[in-house]
């Protein structure tokens, strides 16, 4: 007799997939409210410690590792962790004020040179003065030569003193944004032909001065400001051939530079 055989047994029916994804749902969830359990329970120091940290704080645990930690820590509670504050928030807003003063200080020395522009052009003394920008943080006053002395002499016509007296009156209200005021004596080719003066280099540097010492009379602009110097015949802005080249030499500058430059 032949073995019969045997009945396979029976399969057990499988969940279907859709209750997998479930069950990870609802463990998902537990967890979320179990968590949100505990924050309702929380002291709130223990809190504050938390958002403190989210917010640029950071937690010394092994103060060697931060060299700017001291060489002995106070003793906390168990369980407590020792909160420092971190520079970087410090850092940002330093950078930031610094950016912005720089922007405010450019701004301000923008308004000096139009300031002393819209002036020579009110008053209409294009013939005595000439304002311009070398660069950025730099502007140039250009005293005409045959406008502020006779030929010759370092003496500063009574005309020409009301004009730089009222200059002055502008650019000692921006004082604070100035390093350097230079008063640079520049002059021709032409032998000086005078008495006192041995050439022309000498009678520049005598007509620098001469201005610095003036303002430093008549206004309130800081002496540390001014710095006289003279180049003579050596610094032309054009050709000594003309007449009207070597009108363009003789001339006193004043090159105005800002806390700003280098």
């Amino acid at each position: 007799m032949r073995d019969r055989k045997q009945p396979e047994p029976p399969q057990e029916a499988s969940s279907p997939a859709w209750m997998a994804t479930l069950g990870d749902l609802m463990t998902n969830l537990l967890t979320f409210f179990v968590l949100l359990f505990a924050f309702s329970s929380m002291e709130q120091s223990k809190a504050d410690e938390i958002v403190s940290g989210l917010k640029g704080m950071s937690i010394t645990a092994i103060p060697p590792l931060d060299p700017n930690a001291p060489d002995e820590i106070e003793e906390v509670q168990e369980g407590k962790f020792v909160i420092t504050k971190t520079n970087y928030e410090d850092e940002f807003e330093s950078e930031q004020q610094s950016s912005e003063d720089v922007v405010q200080m450019t701004m301000m020395f923008d308004e000096l040179y139009y300031k002393i522009k819209d002036h020579i052009e009110d008053k209409n003394l294009e013939n005595l003065l000439n304002v311009e920008y070398i660069d950025s943080f730099t502007i140039q006053l250009r005293i005409l030569d045959s406008a502020f002395f006779d030929s010759g002499r370092a003496t500063i016509d009574n005309q020409a003193k009301i004009a730089l007296d009222e200059v002055c009156e502008i650019i000692v209200q921006y004082g604070d944004l100035i390093e350097t005021i230079r008063i640079e004596g520049n002059a021709d080719t032409v032998p000086i032909g005078k008495a006192g003066y041995r050439d022309n280099w000498e009678l520049s540097m005598d007509r620098a001065d001469s201005v610095r010492r003036y303002i430093l009379s008549v206004s309130d602009i800081d002496p540390s400001l001014l710095v006289a110097s003279y180049y003579g015949e050596y610094n032309p802005i054009a050709s000594n051939d003309t007449e009207e080249g070597r009108a363009k030499n003789r001339r006193v500058d004043f090159v105005i530079e800002s806390k700003l430059k280098g």
